[in-house]
Formats: C-alpha cells, sequence, structure tokens
C-alpha cells in the first residue's frame, strides 16, 4: 500500500508541476521510445472467488514505440496530429501458481483532449493480443475461473499527461484500465482488469521537429446515407468449461449518416444464430420447435469514430425477438472495422451483453 501511494504522489506532483509552466511548445513529431512502469491491483468485479485470486498490487512495465507525424493527411488532421504507436506490455499478477504473468502486444492511438495541437493531457486507446501462460486447469488450477486460454484479446485505455524536459526527452504519467479475456471463445472467460498508475520517460529517435499547425476545416465527405451490409461468424463455450464449441453466426444492416469528417450516426438491424443458445434452453427446459427458435433479431443504435479507413464502432441494441433471456434483451458490439476502398469492409467486433462477453465476430461488409 505504502508503494501505491507514492506512485499517486508522484503522479500528482507532475501534473501539479505541469500546470505551472508556461508556453511550452509541444507539437513536436518524430519516431519516439518510451519505456513505462506501472503499479496498481487487479479490479476484482465478478465474483468473491476472485478475492482467492488477488494476493497483491500488481507491477507492471510497458516499452512503447510510437510515431508523431505533421499535420498531414485528413484524418490526421482532424484530430490535431495524434500519435499512433504499438506497446508492449508486461505484469506480475503477484500469485504465481494460480495466475502467472500477464503479456500483450497492441497498436495504440494517443489523442489530444483539448482541441489543440498541444498534447499535454490524452486519451490513448489500444486493442491487440495478450498472452496468459498460466489459465485454468480442472486438475491442478480450478479456482481460476477468469482466465481458459492463453492467448487473448487486449483492451487498455489510459489518460496520459505529460511535458517536455527537451527538445528529444519528455516526461509522461497516467492511470489507465488493461483488460484481458478470449470473448468467450472458450470457458471461463471473465477476464482480468488491471487498474494502473503509469509513470515513464519517451525519447526521440528521429530528432524532433516542431510540427506546423494548419488549419482544419471539419467539412463531411457525404451528405447521402451510407447503407452497410455486413455477415460474421464465431465461435463460443458455455458453462462448465471444456464443454463443446458452438457456432455464432450474424447478419447486419446499417444506415449511417455523415456528422462530419471524424464520425457517423446510424440505425440498423441484427439478426443472430447463436447456436450456444440450444443448449441454454435445454438447460431451461424450453421447447425447441425448430431451428428459427434460436434466431435472435435485433434494433440498433450505431456509432462510428473514424480514423482514415480504419473505424471504431459502438453499437447498443435491444432484441425484438428472442427466447433465450438469460442475458437479457439488451446488447452491444464494439471492436474495428477497416474500409478496403469505396466497398470492401473487414468487421472484428465483440458481441457483449452489459459487461458479459458473448462471441468474438469475424466479418466483411458491403458499402452502398
Amino acid at each position: 500500500m505504502k508503494h501505491l501511494k507514492r506512485i499517486w504522489l508522484l503522479v500528482c506532483a507532475v501534473f501539479l508541476f505541469q500546470f505551472n509552466l508556461k508556453g511550452q511548445d509541444s507539437t513536436r513529431t518524430g519516431s519516439w521510445l518510451t519505456l513505462d512502469l506501472h503499479y496498481g491491483f487487479i479490479l476484482p468485479l465478478y465474483t468473491s472467488s476472485m478475492n482467492i485470486l488477488i494476493q497483491g498490487h500488481v507491477p507492471a512495465f510497458e516499452f512503447d514505440y510510437f510515431h508523431k507525424a505533421a499535420s498531414e493527411g485528413s484524418w490526421l488532421n482532424a484530430y490535431h496530429c495524434p500519435e499512433t504507436g504499438i506497446a508492449f506490455f508486461s505484469a506480475y499478477l503477484n500469485n504465481p501458481a494460480q495466475l502467472g504473468m500477464m503479456y500483450g502486444a497492441y497498436p495504440f492511438i494517443n489523442f489530444h483532449l483539448k482541441r489543440s495541437f498541444k498534447e499535454r493531457l490524452n486519451f490513448r486507446v489500444g486493442i491487440g493480443l495478450g498472452y496468459m501462460p498460466v489459465i485454468f486447469n480442472a486438475l491442478n488450477n480450478h479456482k481460476n475461473d477468469v482466465i481458459g486460454s492463453h492467448l487473448n484479446t487486449m483492451v487498455n485505455f489510459r489518460l496520459n499527461y505529460h511535458f517536455y524536459l527537451s527538445d528529444n526527452i519528455r516526461l509522461e504519467t497516467g492511470l489507465g484500465i488493461t483488460h484481458c479475456s478470449n470473448g468467450a471463445f472458450q470457458t471461463p472467460n471473465l477476464g482480468i482488469n488491471l487498474i494502473t498508475a503509469n509513470t515513464g520517460l519517451s525519447y526521440c529517435i528521429t530528432g524532433a521537429k516542431r510540427a506546423v499547425e494548419r488549419p482544419y476545416i471539419d467539412t463531411a465527405k457525404s451528405k447521402k446515407i451510407e447503407n452497410d451490409f455486413f455477415a460474421a461468424i464465431g465461435g463460443s463455450e458455455i458453462e462448465p468449461p471444456g464443454g463443446k464449441r458452438y457456432a455464432d453466426i450474424s447478419l447486419s444492416y446499417i444506415a449511417f449518416k455523415r456528422l462530419n469528417n471524424k464520425s457517423k450516426l446510424g440505425l440498423g438491424l441484427d439478426i443472430m444464430d447463436n447456436q450456444a443458445n440450444i443448449a441454454r434452453l435445454i438447460v431451461d427446459s424450453v421447447h425447441l420447435k425448430n431451428n428459427i427458435d434460436i434466431t435472435q433479431f435485433g434494433l440498433k443504435v450505431a456509432y462510428e469514430l473514424t480514423l482514415g479507413h480504419l473505424s471504431l464502432p459502438i453499437e447498443m441494441g435491444g432484441y425484438l425477438y428472442t427466447k433465450y433471456i438469460g442475458n437479457g434483451y439488451i446488447y452491444n458490439r464494439l471492436g474495428l472495422r477497416y474500409y478496403a476502398g469505396k466497398h470492401i469492409i473487414t468487421n472484428l467486433t465483440l458481441l457483449t451483453h452489459y459487461a458479459k462477453a458473448d462471441f468474438i465476430e469475424w466479418g466483411v461488409g458491403y458499402k452502398l
């Protein structure tokens, strides 16, 4: 606990010190390397059994490579030239027998929170792969009911604050959450959530240059409605661990209205055929007449944050028809989409019910 207090004091000191600095020009470009030290704890969100797994605070370190371009390209200029890079993360979960280590590698984007090129306060988003050497085992690690597979999805959200000690060196600090789970592909799948404070140094390896601040003109690309169609497939297990894996198929349609160069809002329909619902309904003693009984129809509101050809979709929907109500009537979807050319879309999204992952969707789409 004393170490955690020291980290917090350091974070607060850096914040206060930066607020007292006047007129620093932080619009530097170039390629940078960062070494970050983290310290925090596992968030016990799900079951009381997690209290047995959590045996102390979690130290971690992270190595980043990132690049900050000059004001070039429409989407970079729209976001005031965010930093883009890749992070390599390692955490000791303070329970070597049951949890072990957490490793991860993920690309990230560091957005400026103010409508300015001065990047003192940033919000960082990263999505990639996580690896857990120690996982659930029915014989010798049955209390680990949070991670069921070695390979997982890793998601990081972080509030970052930094300032420059020189043209080539900067100090940064922040507070964030890192989530690691497999999207119910293999149970158990409660996942691990780390809350950590971090501090570190960044060094410019290409020679920092002052970026030219170019004015951004916010104009929508098109005023017409965009029609997107998606087809995706996934797989998931249901409890108990080690059981059968079921196929999940989804079809979607979204009518989008572009708000500006950075975002679009839409309304859509979903048709989902989750084979795992057959087993769930049998357990609930629900008689199935045919396969249409497991089909779910949903109405949703969709939002996409646009980063050039890449987009970050966030959707919230409600079931118009479903036989299985064990997950409730509300579902959510988030992930990544890449728009290749004028019509083709690739899709990687996670379907969830509240905070519970149901399955990962791999698919393609077509834009009219």
